[in-house]
């Protein structure tokens, strides 16, 4: 669940959070994430969490919500969130293939709820709302921009935020399968047929 994701927008980056990007269509686990932070500040951190005491690195991209206060290896995270613009999800066929779907909200920019140490972030995955269950069962906790502090500062909570009743999906090529590819080409619809 959520194995890519985009932050292509720039013009809103810049005019929301006052930062020049570059476009990302394809930002794979292990590459820089942009982020807020607790303190409210922007940092680029990398997407792969491991816990403090790991000898060797977990590389964890998602964390499912149910298990943040349970397991041992998400003790002392702190918050923060992922900024994004789509992510892409694989749907199962039934002769074993998979197909690329591109989701996202008009393309305009929203967050991830996710948490984070001195290795690495990691996006924090709730069970897919009513929208998106027939693409995967687990999604990213998506927010909005006032939905930011409610995640950074309340007692740990799912937020089911309401901009996802407006996400579009839709089918892209397996081009954006390599993490080396990232360009328009990466979003760009298919047809139906």
């Amino acid at each position: 669940m959520c194995g890519r994701f985009t932050l292509r927008n720039f013009e809103q980056v810049k005019s929301v959070h006052d930062i020049i990007i570059d476009p990302s269509y394809n930002i794979a686990p292990s590459q820089q994430a942009l982020v807020i932070k607790e303190d409210e500040t922007l940092d680029f951190i990398d997407w792969s969490f491991s816990p403090f005491w790991a000898k060797k690195p977990f590389n964890l991209i998602n964390v499912q919500y149910d298990s943040l206060d349970v397991k041992p290896s998400f003790k002392n995270y702190k918050k923060c969130v992922f900024l994004a613009d789509g992510w892409y999800e694989w749907v199962r066929l039934k002769d074993g293939s998979s197909k690329p779907i591109f989701i996202h909200l008009n393309n305009d920019l929203f967050y991830f709820a996710a948490i984070y140490n001195d290795a690495g972030g990691a996006i924090v995955t709730i069970d897919a709302q009513a929208s998106l269950k027939n693409i995967h069962h687990r999604q990213p906790m998506v927010l909005n921009a006032e939905e930011i502090k409610e995640w950074l500062f309340s007692e740990k909570q799912v937020i089911f935020s309401k901009i996802i009743e407006a996400i579009s999906s839709y089918e892209v090529s397996k081009y954006v399968n390599s993490p080396r590819n990232n360009d328009t080409k990466c979003v760009q619809q298919i047809s139906e047929k």
